[in-house]
């Protein structure tokens, strides 16, 4: 897997889990526009951004914000390495290939080795939990079939590994700063927004209300590429009805593409 040692400049605008990079980079890197990397440091920090093509951008930098280059550690203009992320459902098919092959070459604790497994596929995935469960059930009968002359030990086992990745993959992980707000929300609420974010295409954020307190969801002009999933105050999901009036400091959850959600960030934060 090919990387690019960059020099992360700052960029001016909030970061919301993006980047920039020349597009030149794109091909280099093997990834299409608005797809996840993985950024780090020679210290060891990692941050999983999705990044945009842009022809302004030098091709030997990655513009982040600096709110990025301080959970990197590293100075405007500091060093990092920026590799394609791996997706879930290829972490998947790797994980099944090497864990059907350790169990035929007569590995002991089966269990283990599964859970063991589960536990490599990096969190970050941003899939429904319908989606996980479906790339589960992929791992239990490719492990199944791989190693079936060990018998029914195995197979017992290999029941278990859905059950395993389901336990240890975080369903529909987002940005560090949506996580922050869905904390404040009671579980089942933050669970159900979680996943209709992971669920959508395009850049998701949490944009706390400012400007735009006094004013009702009707009467702004949201871009129809927006989708608007819901308003949470003081930890209370409220939904997205268009007589919701805003108040100072409510989180607004929303995705789309990356300068309309720009566009609406800025209408309500100001």
């Amino acid at each position: 897997m090919k990387e690019a040692t960059l020099q992360a400049v700052k960029r001016a605008m909030p970061g919301h889990g993006r980047a920039r990079i020349h597009e030149k980079l794109l091909s280099y890197l093997g990834i299409d526009d608005q797809s996840e990397v993985e950024v780090s440091t020679k210290a060891g920090a990692t941050l999983t951004l999705t990044v945009f093509a842009d022809t302004v951008v030098e091709e030997g930098t990655i513009r982040i914000s600096s709110e990025d280059l301080e959970k990197l550690n590293i100075p405007d203009g500091g060093e990092v390495d920026v590799r394609r992320k791996i997706p879930l459902d290829e972490q998947i098919l790797a994980a099944a290939e090497s864990t059907a092959g350790q169990i035929k070459e007569g590995a002991q604790e089966i269990g283990a080795k599964l859970s063991e497994t589960a536990d490599k596929i990096q969190k970050g995935a941003a899939d429904t939990a319908e989606q996980i469960s479906t790339k589960a059930k992929e791992l239990t009968e490719k492990v199944k079939e791989d190693a079936k002359p060990i018998g029914e030990k195995v197979s017992k086992a290999a029941k278990s590994s859905a059950d395993a990745i389901m336990d240890k993959i975080p369903l529909g992980k987002l940005s560090a700063d949506i996580e922050k707000e869905l904390s404040a929300a009671g579980t089942e609420e933050a669970k159900r927004i979680r996943g209709i974010l992971a669920g959508m295409e395009g850049e998701k954020a949490a944009v706390r209300v400012q400007a735009a307190a006094g004013r009702t969801v009707g009467n702004l002009t949201i871009p129809p590429e927006i989708n608007l999933v819901s308003v949470q105050r003081d930890g209370e999901i409220l939904g997205s009805d268009n007589n919701i009036v805003f108040k100072e400091g409510d989180i607004v959850y929303i995705s789309g593409s990356s300068d309309a959600v720009g566009f609406v960030t800025r209408m309500l934060e100001g």
